[in-house]
């Protein structure tokens, strides 16, 4: 098992891994100030994780391999408009494959809260469609409509995916949650 990795670096990697960006509009994507995206570029270049240049970050062969379980596990990350499931203004979800729990739900979802969320979701991906990983519960079953936007905003999910889901009353917030749950899923799979 590796060591853990803060939110804010994890996040900073996944966008990196998916393009390359510079140092604002990274910072938009992240919803983060310019100062906490440069600090932390900054020192994913000097450990040997990330190369700048005028295009913006890239992550060199070490980083790709330090951040693997990040870049090996998450698939995609999406805003949601869920309508009864949504336990906040913005909700964001983050698909997981490979993953499995190492603790109870609510655990998790206090990792998120810790991080400014006000609530958290694990739904596991099955051949029967989606359920409630913490009582089996089916969600369209009394979610009809989010379990609907789900399986628009994450089509390629898979049997044995695990959703993580995350609201909160801003994006930074959101996403500071979903990275934290993110976080202890995949550093403790390996």
């Amino acid at each position: 098992m590796q060591r853990q990795i803060d939110a804010i670096t994890l996040q900073l990697v996944f966008l990196l891994s998916r393009e390359c960006l510079g140092r604002r509009r990274l910072a938009r994507r992240a919803g983060l100030s310019e100062m906490t995206v440069r600090i932390q570029l900054e020192r994913l270049r000097d450990e040997g994780f990330l190369v700048l240049d005028k295009s913006g970050g890239a992550l060199t062969s070490v980083g790709k391999e330090r951040f693997a379980p990040v870049l090996d596990h998450v698939s995609d990350i999406q805003e949601l408009s869920l309508y009864s499931l949504a336990q906040d203004t913005i909700t964001m979800a983050a698909l997981l494959s490979h993953v499995e729990k190492q603790h109870p739900s609510w655990w998790y979802r206090d990792q998120a809260v810790r991080q400014g969320a006000t609530g958290m979701l694990l739904v596991s991906c099955t051949a029967n469609g989606l359920f409630f990983s913490h009582t089996e519960e089916r969600i369209a079953a009394d979610n009809p409509h989010d379990a609907q936007v789900i399986k628009e905003a994450f089509p390629s999910w898979q049997e044995g995916d695990l959703l993580v889901i995350v609201s909160a009353p801003t994006h930074k917030q959101t996403r500071l949650g979903l990275w934290q749950v993110i976080s202890e899923m995949v550093y403790t799979t390996d």
